[in-house]
Formats: C-alpha cells, sequence, structure tokens
C-alpha cells in the first residue's frame, strides 16, 4: 500500500482530520515506525522499546466486522514483539464503539481520557480514551 493509497484509506475513514500522503510519506521514512498492511486496511505504530504507540487504523468502511482489523494486530504484534515491545498505548474516540470493542478483545485497558481531543465537524468534541495493552 503506498502513501498515497493510505491517504485516501484514511480520508474515508477519518473524514474529520484525515492525513495526506506527505504525512504518511513522512512517516514511512522514519526507521521506528512499522507499518502493517491488507488489502482494505492498515495500522502504523512508532516504537521506543519497550514501548509502542499505535498511531492509526484503518480499514475501508464497507470491509469492516470481517477480521482486517484483528488481522493487522496479529502482524503488527509478530513484528513488535521482535522488537522488544511490551506495553502498547493507543488513542481512540470515547464514542467509537466498534474500536473499543475490538480493543477489548486484545486485552486494551483504559488508563486515561484526553477531554474534548477529537474536533468534529457539526458536532461537539470527543474526549480520547488513552488505552494500554501488556504484551507480556
Amino acid at each position: 500500500m503506498t502513501p498515497a493509497d493510505m491517504a485516501a484509506l484514511h480520508a474515508r475513514c477519518f473524514p474529520d482530520r484525515p492525513w495526506d500522503e506527505a504525512e504518511f510519506s513522512q512517516l514511512l521514512n522514519q526507521s521506528n515506525i512499522v507499518a502493517v498492511t491488507a488489502p482494505f486496511g492498515f495500522a502504523l505504530a512508532s516504537l521506543i522499546a519497550p514501548e509502542a504507540e499505535i498511531l492509526t487504523v484503518a480499514v475501508a468502511p464497507d470491509q469492516r466486522r470481517k477480521g482486517i482489523a484483528q488481522g493487522l494486530f496479529r502482524t503488527l504484534w509478530s513484528k513488535i514483539e521482535q522488537r522488544e515491545i511490551t506495553t502498547v498505548f493507543l488513542e481512540v474516540a470515547a464514542d467509537n464503539t466498534p474500536a473499543l470493542k475490538l480493543y477489548d478483545s486484545l486485552n486494551f485497558q483504559e488508563v486515561g481520557r484526553r477531554k474534548a481531543y477529537y474536533a468534529r465537524q457539526g458536532a461537539p468534541a470527543q474526549d480520547a480514551l488513552v488505552l494500554r495493552c501488556e504484551l507480556t
């Protein structure tokens, strides 16, 4: 998946603040970034051992609930465990119920909250939940 492909999919998944091709190109050129892709999705993580931060996960809206995100995380886990990562963090909008169910199934737990973190067009800003998963 090219940076242009990632930007196009990200725009479909996150219309309030999509990342552009240049942002994906810059990220993918960093040695501490791990990217995993699937035909209809991708995930990016930043690694600073022993921790990782999931930067973004995107699955095409019409392909959700088909196990793509689970597959992305399985692949991501295998890659980051090789780099001695034991703890993974991410942020998710508090109202993103499908993502919260996914993260719960992966044993993420809420460890913080950022009030009104996600700006929304035509709607109130949404809190971000900070989640952590221990891989050990």
